[in-house]
């Protein structure tokens, strides 16, 4: 098979299914593991298909309209404040506590009062965040591949790190919730926070009105599962009703 027969495959498949693997990619091709990994990443530059460990998932409209870290920062700056010192109050003395990736999830760490606290985050920024509040955090910076658009580190290093910790609290951020799902845009990046809230004895979403009813490519993980939903006083009744029925809403 010419390898231009092949990336049109390749291709074709990835907009069928959404997400496929290498494995699944070679045993159709009857080609190595290796040759398509190459064939995804000359897709991935390019931008016919978004590159994510252990195959590639279509590349959407909400992905390539993804914001990056900086730019999130300049918007609902004030709801974000408000939120992060609310989500501030659910952390005690001596908790270990699981950050994952968010502009309003930096804002908390830089806001937090407590004295003694361990701090665990796959995010960049938070660390940063978290490394310049005057209190004298012990802090843990988990690795693997690095998403410059989001500021986090993803992928199997990460998941294996944080499979091996557990946590008092967890927050987590997203890109929108409609009814019990919590999405984000890429699919590495919420498998991570998945396991972070699953080795969490408390977990809570944080989320401006903003992000209520809107949803983005990648469920990972399901409202009702987590302990409470932090949000600004700006939410509509009726918005704040509807998600009552699956968690608590911290407002």
């Amino acid at each position: 098979m010419l390898k231009s027969e092949r990336l049109r495959n390749i291709l074709q498949a990835v907009k069928m299914q959404k997400f496929v693997t290498v494995d699944e990619l070679a045993k159709a091709l009857d080609v190595s593991n290796m040759t398509i990994r190459r064939d995804l990443n000359e897709l991935s530059d390019s931008g016919k298909i978004s590159r994510i460990h252990g195959g590639a998932q279509l590349v959407t409209d909400q992905a390539r309209g993804e914001k990056s870290y900086k730019q999130k920062r300049e918007i609902h700056g004030k709801e974000k404040i408000e939120i992060a010192k609310r989500a501030c109050n659910l952390i005690h003395e001596r908790d270990s506590i699981y950050v994952g990736p968010g502009t309003t999830l930096e804002l908390l760490v830089a806001h937090l009062k407590v004295k003694h606290l361990r701090i665990i985050t796959n995010s960049l920024p938070v660390f940063e965040a978290a490394k310049n509040n005057m209190n004298d955090y012990d802090l843990i910076l988990v690795g693997g591949s690095y998403r410059r658009i989001s500021g986090a580190f993803v992928g199997a290093l990460a998941n294996n790190e944080l499979q091996t910790m557990s946590f008092s609290v967890g927050f987590v951020g997203v890109n929108g919730i409609k009814d019990t799902a919590l999405t984000t845009a890429n699919l590495e990046e919420g498998q991570t926070e998945s396991i972070g809230l699953d080795h969490s004895q408390m977990k809570f979403v944080v989320a401006d009105y903003s992000k209520l009813n809107q949803s983005d490519f990648h469920k990972f993980y399901d409202l009702r599962k987590v302990d409470g939903l932090i949000t600004n006083r700006e939410v509509k009744p009726d918005v704040e009703k509807h998600y009552s029925q699956f968690t608590t809403v911290y407002k």
